[in-house]
């Protein structure tokens, strides 16, 4: 039996998909992040628009600094609660001037800091923490947290629209094999897809881990923003002719779907498209106040315009009208 088929096995025998996400990822020895996988980039399993290219994140930069201005936040005090190899990191580090007064605070969902690119990790205005509560204590609560392709790294829930309302995606062990089984939903918060008009058959995904998150990140965060930079959308776009819902798997630039999501588990990375609407909602219950939404060409554009000049492959994937620039979206949250 695998190691995941015994944790099923120990829960009940069944596992919601949210806790099978979980577990595939984030599972401390057989988990994919636990793996020490070189998972971003071009050797990797994906590549992400900071590893290709420098114009986000000095997009980003120059937002940061303006924002950091407009919130009266002295010195600058960020925190990337999705370090990774530190790509956005280095580049907004890399901007900064000597005399520029700057904290940068990195958390790693690996808990292991192999992978961070020293030119980051040896920086002297750069400190590796291990969670949001730490990283604001050190910033007393005042704070400009970037989040860029965070969200869709949480484990989601999987849900089905039925006749009789909807009803939660379980997985079950069963001769060495996994199998669906649904069960009617219990859900306590709200989330916009569940109120959408889609059709009796829909699946739907919900960051319930990410919103418990956003808790913690508001209840410690007294005064600051946050830039949240991931794909997705509002839910009538991102289950536009997708019946199936939007899950899927990455295994060595290879996309993953259907069944093959439960194969090669802790090998192979697992996301879903983020619902943009409720991480407003859910961000206006928790005090954080919409600003700004927008796509990432538009955010680009705005603050690094000499991004349109540059004439590389990779900057035009950033940018691309068609791909990247409007799949990706920026959403820009306060509190004060």
């Amino acid at each position: 039996m695998s190691w995941l088929g015994e944790i099923a096995q120990s829960e009940g025998g069944r596992l919601r998909f949210d806790r099978f996400m979980e577990l595939a990822l984030l599972d401390p020895v057989h988990g994919y992040y636990a793996r020490k996988m070189q998972g971003i980039g071009r050797s990797g399993d994906f590549s992400t628009s900071t590893t290709l290219d420098t114009s986000l994140g000095r997009a980003v930069s120059h937002w940061l600094v303006a924002e950091a201005r407009a919130m009266n936040i002295e010195p600058v005090t960020v925190i990337d609660p999705g370090i990774g190899t530190g790509a956005l990191a280095k580049v907004i580090l890399s901007q900064t001037r000597p005399w520029q007064r700057l904290k940068y605070y990195g958390i790693d969902l690996r808990q292991d800091s192999s992978l961070l690119e020293n030119a980051v990790s040896r920086h002297r205005r750069f400190r590796l923490v291990s969670s949001i509560e730490e990283a604001l204590t050190e910033a007393n609560g005042r704070a400009i947290v970037i989040s860029n392709e965070f969200v869709d790294a949480f484990p989601c829930r999987r849900l089905v629209r039925l006749e009789s309302g909807w009803a939660d995606i379980y997985l079950v062990f069963d001769n060495e094999q996994w199998r669906q089984e649904l069960l009617p939903t219990e859900i306590s918060f709200r989330s916009s897809a569940l109120e959408a008009p889609l059709p009796t058959g829909q699946t739907i995904e919900t960051h319930e881990s990410y919103r418990i998150w956003l808790g913690k990140l508001s209840t410690g965060l007294i005064r600051g923003s946050l830039l949240t930079i991931d794909y997705g959308g509002r839910p009538e776009e991102i289950y536009q002719r997708k019946p199936a819902g939007t899950v899927r798997g990455f295994f060595k630039q290879e996309r993953v779907e259907g069944l093959d999501i439960f194969r090669r588990v802790g090998q192979q990375d697992l996301t879903a498209d983020v619902n943009f609407i409720d991480l407003q909602l859910w961000g206006n219950s928790f005090g954080l106040t919409t600003v700004e939404y927008l796509t990432q060409r538009e955010f680009v554009i705005r603050w690094y315009r000499d991004a349109l000049r540059k004439s590389g492959i990779a900057t035009a994937f950033t940018l691309d009208e068609h791909g990247a620039g409007t799949a990706f979206k920026v959403l820009h949250q306060r509190k004060r």
